[in-house]
């Protein structure tokens, strides 16, 4: 099983300066590294600033790998062979919206070659919250991540530094703050481990992630991130359906899935909870005849018991058909 990394930061962040270090550090380790670099029509420019790297680069030219080039990464990554003691890293482009990439990445069963997606963020320190309508974005891609990285602190005084730090912190309290090379023995690290216990960190059988245990009882290296989807009721009230989507806990990244109204039976929608809101956005949608309403769940150390009975409250409070 190979270690799959995906690294975002805003434009700007310095996430291929980054890799230009990283990778000298693992492949002193004895880690290969093989990179995916996703940029508007310059990835080939960034993939030649790492060519003479000890690593294999795959540019990805186009639109940003969580919409437009999604089916050329995934392809790629289905495409990589076993490969153990060796890491992934996808250089996603500074537009990513991670939630989106990350469910892609956690839920297809194609990818079990690879362990559950990592994220390192890369920080532009001294443009943190300064890029007016991208705000919300730059913010969005912290939440998400289970490693951080503070770039370019050196053109901040000491008072700006730990104020972004606790800014950022605040954003995502969960995710540790790395360095270059504690990030690259934490991944050569992680390489072995999982080449040597593929079961602790896999993917496991379709959606159903496993029960979430304490931190004292996971393993060195076990993965933060995973998924479930569960079934929904037949029908549910609108309103008590507004309320379960904003109730879900912290740890719930990413939210969608089918559903069905009681005063409106007929037709079934597509809803997703919005990225950095508790409201839930509804689609029209044309199921299969096999399609049942359902809630897909992703994040960081699942509360399932907790999901589980918010919707048993969730049927209970459906309305008679």
């Amino acid at each position: 099983m190979i270690p799959l990394v995906l690294m975002a930061g805003f434009l700007g962040a310095g996430k291929t300066r980054f890799l230009s270090e990283l990778v000298p550090q693992l492949a002193a380790r004895g880690t290969r590294v093989r990179i995916i670099l996703n940029d508007f029509q310059n990835a080939r420019v960034d993939a030649a600033r790492l060519g003479a790297l000890e690593a294999l680069v795959t540019p990805l030219n186009g639109e940003c790998v969580c919409c437009g080039s999604l089916r050329e990464l995934l392809q790629t990554l289905y495409d990589v062979p076993p490969d153990p003691g060796s890491v992934m890293i996808i250089e996603a482009n500074g537009a990513t919206e991670t939630d989106e990439l990350l469910g892609h990445l956690t839920t297809d069963t194609r990818l079990a070659h690879f362990t559950l997606p990592l994220q390192l963020t890369v920080v532009d320190a001294a443009r943190w919250q300064k890029r007016w309508w991208h705000n919300a974005l730059e913010r969005a891609q912290v939440n998400t991540a289970t490693h951080l990285l503070l770039n370019w602190t050196h053109k901040l005084d000491a008072a700006r530094r730990v104020a972004v730090q606790g800014a950022v912190r605040t954003e995502n309290p969960r995710a540790p703050f790395v360095e270059t090379a504690s990030f690259a023995e934490w991944l050569h690290a992680l390489a072995a481990h999982v080449q040597h216990d593929a079961q602790q960190v896999g993917r496991g059988t379709g959606l159903q992630a496993a029960a979430p245990r304490s931190r004292a009882e996971r393993a060195p290296h076990e993965h933060p991130f995973g998924s479930i989807a569960l079934p929904l009721p037949s029908l549910v009230s609108r309103r008590a359906f507004e309320q379960f989507v904003a109730d879900l806990p912290e740890q719930v990244v990413r939210a969608k899935g089918l559903v069905r109204f009681a005063d409106e039976p007929g037709p079934m929608y597509v809803w997703n909870r919005l990225p950095g809101s508790s409201r839930v956005r509804l689609d029209a949608s044309w199921p299969h005849a096999d399609a049942m309403p359902t809630a897909l769940f992703i994040g960081v150390a699942l509360p399932i018991d907790a999901l589980t009975d918010a919707i048993t409250r969730l049927g209970d409070m459906a309305p008679p058909a």
